[in-house]
């Protein structure tokens, strides 16, 4: 909102605090310092101090920093709320025994102003820890007001719009930011413990690799053709597998030009790893270890509750073939082999929808997707995936048209993706025609080919599992928030226009 789209008394507040900012200039020539340097973190001093006993003065000064939630006035004192980086603390001002100067600038100071303080630790009558001031200094003058604290900020739109105001106002908004910066760098510690360097791919790729989705494209005006955002960094990885990294890692960005819900995200963030000599079953048990050990550096229990759902993520994990599920949930079994006419025909009475799959595995992966993934709560390693969708997992050597791939699924979220890498590069080939073809025919979410990661196959690619892990969702659970837009700093949003 600009100024010119203030109400009448919006304009008013707005022009009287900007001439504010000339008074504290007149005022002292230590107004708005280019630095503030010296200042006791708020929290810091709740530790310390809160046993004291009410009325209690300690005779320690200190100095503090931070932004004016609210100024309150009664009588011959007022009161300030300071709000810093690690929490909240009243500043109290003694109007009688205050200098005309200094009290001058408590008496303009509005709510969002950011000050610093100089004053004595003491504990009111009322037993609130406060600040007794004896000088401030302005350091930024807010131009506009703040929403109305014991309110805060309630409508979504506005809250994630103007994310700043709702970090400023809402504690748990700005906690759950810094909860994700914990476990992103937990997550790095974890791989750099377990001997993976981290690396950095291309996020402008010339294929839409790695992943089945539809892409964000770009132009490239210097070399005069179009580029994809990418909608996974895997093909860049194996090639450095290829190269002889045998343990590499990636926590980056990556796009995907598909829908927006509560767990959808067209821009997200993902870890993905390779390792070389390992196979799927060792993936499944480094995520597991990795999430066991970013639940024990927070202080979490295993006992974790997400919005109405409970679950236990005490090791060890259930690993379930998706083939095992689907034969449970309609008491019919079905096998990597089974006869879909005969499975259709007995499916017929139990389904609303006839499903479009032409082969068993598109049959089971349907239902998997349409009735059983979102009921699963407990963290679950869902593997067995049919060969028609995992393009770049290896082909189970007993079982045709079953992949060793999994993905890891609580509460009814997918959270990571994995498998052992198919190394053929003629079978690598053969399937990526096969998904052409799917382009081809209108299917937008269809891989393309990719003669130049074929190549590199053709060098040999060691035995490699692989894995993606989902972060925003992981963060969803461990900070209990219904919708992805809750953990990412700035979400997208419509034009207000």
């Amino acid at each position: 909102m600009y100024v010119s789209n203030f109400s009448k008394s919006e304009k008013e507040i707005f022009e009287l605090r900007k001439q504010k900012i000339s008074f504290f200039n007149e005022l002292t020539n230590k107004s708005f310092p280019t630095s503030f340097e010296g200042a006791v973190d708020i929290e810091d001093i709740i530790l310390k101090h809160r046993e004291i006993e009410s009325g209690e003065h300690t005779g320690v000064d200190v100095l503090i920093k931070g932004r004016i939630l609210q100024n309150r006035s009664f009588g011959k004192l007022s009161f300030l709320d300071l709000l810093d980086n690690t929490g909240k603390i009243q500043v109290l001002v003694d109007k009688n025994n205050m200098p005309k100067k200094e009290l001058l600038h408590f008496e303009n100071y509005d709510s969002g102003d950011l000050i610093g303080v100089l004053g004595e630790i003491m504990k009111t009558k009322k037993g609130e820890l406060s600040i007794k001031a004896k000088s401030s200094t302005v350091l930024s003058k807010s131009l506009r007001t703040l929403p109305e604290k014991w309110h805060g900020l309630k409508d979504k739109e506005t809250r994630f719009r103007q994310r700043y105001l709702d970090f400023i106002v809402n504690p748990d908004s700005k906690r759950t930011i810094e909860i994700r910066s914990k476990i992103i760098n937990l997550i790095r510690n974890f791989m750099e413990t377990e001997g993976f360097i981290e690396v950095e791919t291309p996020i402008l790729q010339p294929k839409a690799g790695g992943a089945i989705a539809r892409p964000f494209t770009t132009h490239h005006n210097a070399l005069d053709f179009d580029m994809y955002l990418r909608i996974a960094p895997e093909l860049y990885l194996k090639r450095l597998i290829v190269g002889g990294f045998e343990k590499v890692f990636e926590l980056g960005k990556v796009f995907r030009n598909e829908g927006i819900d509560q767990t959808h995200s067209p821009e997200f963030t993902m870890m993905e790893s390779y390792e070389a000599y390992v196979d799927a079953t060792a993936v499944m048990d480094m995520v597991e270890n990795m999430c066991l050990y970013i639940f024990e550096e927070l202080g979490l229990e295993k006992k974790l509750k997400f919005m109405d759902n409970e679950a236990d993520f005490s090791a060890p994990w259930k690993r379930v073939s998706m083939y095992e599920l689907v034969s449970k949930k309609f008491n019919v079994e079905i096998k990597h082999d089974s006869d879909i006419k005969k499975i259709r025909s007995a499916l017929k009475n139990q389904l609303n929808n006839k499903p479009e799959a032409k082969t068993i595995g598109l049959l089971v992966y349907e239902l998997f997707e349409n009735y059983i993934e979102n009921d699963i709560v407990s963290p679950t390693f869902v593997t067995e995936y049919p060969i028609e969708v995992s393009p770049f997992a290896r082909e189970n050597k007993k079982k045709q048209g079953v992949t060793e791939r999994f993905e890891l699924f609580a509460f009814g979220s997918e959270l990571a993706n994995g498998f052992s890498e198919l190394i053929d590069s003629e079978e690598q080939e053969n399937r990526l025609k096969i998904q052409a073809q799917q382009k081809a025919k209108g299917d937008e979410e269809a891989h393309v080919e990719d003669e130049d990661y074929v190549e590199a196959l053709q060098y040999g690619l060691p035995p490699t599992g692989g894995l993606g892990f989902g972060i925003d969702r992981f963060v969803m659970i461990l900070t209990n928030n219904s919708s992805i837009r809750e953990v990412l700093a700035f979400p997208h949003l419509k034009p207000e226009n």
